[in-house]
């Protein structure tokens, strides 16, 4: 069994990424600051990363790693019960969810450039003809339903949210360890299927968090010829997509290829 100081591997291992890299961002944004109430708000946005990066890899050691609270305690430097009694329940609804999330299927469209002038929710914020078109087409494909905000990041449709200008790539889009760490505080990190209705800038990055995500758009030459394949979807007779994450309508096999 693995314990503090015995075996490194758990230094390289991929869910370090989304843990360090939500920290380094914010970390970065302290840094950015350029006024001291800037700098305030950075720094609380950065100490809540640190407490859920904290929480993320005790989980992933005591899971992945097979260390013991005693173990995790000596990292942090308390005690045994002092990190059993922090991260009992995160370990075992990390452990229900990893069960329960082979079986969970999520359907990611993107933000849109057409907005309403005032604040929404993120469901009724974008009113353009690409973004109404990727809503039709999940709908037919079943599964949770999430918005890819290049300001934002993942977001449920009632995720109330300011209009904004911005895409994803420009400088100021969120980034692929913010992605991860909503997606892990979301708990649709260990979705068994992830299909994602987008050109290659949101794709991308949603294939970064999801390497096994579906992505229909792909091999489309250009906005008219995604517009056709969504229609095309959107006629597929399948299960309508759902919003409340704790009944996830199935996903048709198939539907998505």
């Amino acid at each position: 069994m693995s314990r503090p100081g015995d075996n490194r591997s758990c230094h390289r291992a991929p869910q370090l990424h989304p843990a360090t890299g939500h920290v380094a961002e914010h970390a970065a944004a302290v840094a950015a600051a350029r006024t001291p109430s800037e700098a305030l708000a950075a720094v609380t946005a950065l100490e809540a990363a640190c407490r859920e990066a904290r929480e993320w890899l005790a989980v992933d050691l005591v899971l992945i790693d097979g260390w013991t609270f005693a173990d995790v305690g000596r990292a942090v430097g308390t005690t045994r019960q002092a990190a059993s009694k922090a991260y009992a329940d995160p370990v075992n609804a990390r452990m229900r969810r990893t069960v329960t999330g082979r079986d969970d299927a999520v359907v990611i469209v993107p933000c849109g450039s057409a907005k309403r002038d005032r604040p929404a929710p993120a469901g009724q914020m974008y009113t353009g003809s690409y973004h109404r078109a990727c809503r039709r087409a999940a709908d037919r494909l079943g599964g949770r339903l999430v918005i890819l905000s290049a300001r934002y990041g993942l977001l449920t449709p009632d995720t109330v949210i300011e209009p904004y200008d911005l895409r994803m790539g420009q400088p100021g889009a969120v980034g692929v360890p913010t992605l991860r760490a909503q997606a892990r505080r979301m708990g649709i990190d260990v979705a068994g299927t992830v299909t994602v209705l987008a050109g290659r800038d949101y794709a991308d990055p949603v294939s970064a968090v999801w390497p096994h995500a579906r992505r229909p758009l792909d091999g489309t030459r250009g906005m008219p010829e995604q517009m056709a394949l969504l229609a095309e979807l959107a006629r597929t007779p399948t299960t309508p997509v759902v919003t409340n994450p704790r009944f996830p309508a199935p996903f048709t096999e198939g539907r998505a290829a």
